[in-house]
């Protein structure tokens, strides 16, 4: 969305919005939703399409945001502002504390280069995104004169439209290749009565236009076009996730398919085994001891075989190890020959969308929830038991999530996750015996001690620990321990 379009629309929204009390702000990956009753001012910070638009609230799917609803919550919207044509709103608002008046805007930039959400009061600055783009306005398109422009368009056409975009505030390259110095003055008048009938060009990527004369479909206000065009273009980025999706995934199975079908060695090649192993017997007597190849003639084929022999072993051990690997290819070969028209099975109802959308699109929720760094589990107490994943995640988990009277479990002798057991206790007080036993044991499982019996367990408060410099990532040194004998497993 250019200043231009920002303008217009927020001509049209200004009335709706003015003196309206704000009651959340949610978010759904990257579109901001700022609650006004049963409506909702919808915020798009996708780079493709930045856009604001005026619509009905929804509910399912968003994420309350509670830094920024707690700073500005039960707050009145005074007024909308936007300095000359940038494509930057500010929705200035206002709240009562006792016999005080606060005052706080809404900053909603709208640069495709950094899109983002500010909430700026006289203490605070509150960023949802770290990158915010601020700039001096350039000169109003309302300002130039018609004749100004013709002399450059006639000299120069190529040249025009980057002197619209270096000389005036507001336009974006699609606005800035469709003027003219005719449709220039056209477009002055649409600003001069704020009235306009938008077109969408294309949803993917998003394009729309004010004089395009092939369009998509036409539209009564500039705020029904975006909530409409959002709407399409986040449609459109699920069907585009769904395909990479599904490319992934087929890809993932080729190659499964290939490794599988390398195993899967023809009957002739399996047969080969058996007759090796025969051959060997049948010439025991010419095979020397040591020898590590024996040429013999094959009866089957009345043709010369060399036959490749284990140095380190006997004659008859070298055919027992070709029957035996006769009979392992000979069994796995149904399997493996399974397996590959299961895998072929999957790559046909992938392409031809019998797998559902929600096994293929990982939502953000999805992603955070397998995106987990630590095993969790709560104990019948009420506490909490955190288990490393690998050495980064011990790490994490030791010196960065956990408090200082946390306690720290880990198996002694063996190679282990860390263990972090966070009981709801006085300060001050142990954990219940029941505790120690359950965080323990989870320890003990989630190391190499994992198929043994009554095995010991370091413990001590997080705050009696210290990292060991010159170990392996993740090697820490107890200060004070106790120890606990017990047996591997996780709570029920």
């Amino acid at each position: 969305m250019n200043g231009i379009y920002l303008d217009l629309l927020r001509r049209e929204i200004e009335d709706q919005v003015v003196n309206r009390y704000i009651d959340e702000i949610c978010i759904k990956q990257k579109l901001l939703q700022i609650v006004l009753g049963k409506q909702a001012l919808f915020v798009s910070l996708y780079s493709e399409l930045p856009a604001v638009y005026l619509s009905k609230r929804v509910k399912i799917g968003f994420d309350k945001l509670e830094k920024f609803t707690n700073a500005i919550s039960s707050s009145r919207i005074e007024r909308l502002e936007q300095p000359d044509f940038m494509p930057v709103l500010k929705i200035v608002v206002e709240r009562k504390r006792a016999a005080n008046r606060v005052c706080a805007q809404l900053i909603i930039s709208l640069y495709r280069e950094a899109p983002n959400f500010i909430i700026k009061t006289t203490r605070t600055k509150k960023n949802l995104y770290s990158r915010y783009i601020e700039k001096k306005p350039k000169r109003s398109i309302l300002d130039v004169l018609p004749q100004e422009l013709e002399q450059v368009y006639k000299k120069q056409p190529s040249k025009f439209l980057a002197c619209l975009l270096k000389e005036f505030e507001g336009l974006d390259k699609n606005l800035a290749g469709e003027l003219t110095p005719i449709r220039i003055v056209r477009l002055q008048k649409i600003l001069e009565c704020g009235k306009v009938r938008p077109r969408m060009v294309s949803v993917s990527p998003f394009k729309l236009s004010l004089f395009a004369d092939e369009y998509l479909k036409d539209y009564d206000s500039l705020n029904l076009l975006f909530g409409d065009g959002v709407k399409q273009f986040l449609e459109a980025k699920t069907k585009e996730s769904i395909a990479v999706r599904k490319a992934s995934m087929i890809r993932n199975i080729e190659r499964q398919l290939v490794r599988l079908q390398q195993k899967a060695l023809s009957n002739e090649e399996i047969e080969s085994y058996r007759i090796k192993g025969e051959l060997i017997l049948v010439n025991l007597t010419k095979i020397k001891k040591g020898a590590q190849h024996t040429c013999v003639r094959n009866p089957y084929d009345n043709k010369e075989i060399v036959i490749t022999l284990d140095p380190q072993i006997t004659a008859q051990a070298n055919a027992q190890h070709c029957f035996l690997k006769y009979k392992k290819l000979k069994r796995g070969l149904p399997k493996i020959q399974e397996r590959i028209k299961r895998l072929e099975q999957e790559i046909t109802e992938i392409e031809d969308g019998f797998v559902k959308p929600s096994d293929l699109v990982k939502t953000q929720r999805g992603k955070d929830k397998k995106g987990e760094p630590f095993h969790t589990f709560e104990l019948t107490s009420g506490a909490h038991v955190y288990a490393g994943k690998h050495a980064r995640s011990n790490q994490e988990l030791t010196f960065a999530f956990a408090r200082p009277n946390d306690y720290f479990f880990h198996i002694r002798s063996y190679e282990g996750a860390h263990v972090i057991l966070r009981a709801k206790i006085p300060r001050g007080q142990r954990p219940n015996s029941k505790d120690v036993n359950d965080a323990a044991s989870i320890a003990a499982y989630f190391s190499k001690a994992k198929k043994q019996k009554n095995v010991p367990v370091s413990y001590t408060q997080r705050k009696y620990l210290k990292k060991n410099r010159k170990g392996k990532p993740g090697s820490v040194i107890l200060m004070r321990e106790d120890v606990v004998f017990v047996n591997p497993k996780l709570p029920e």
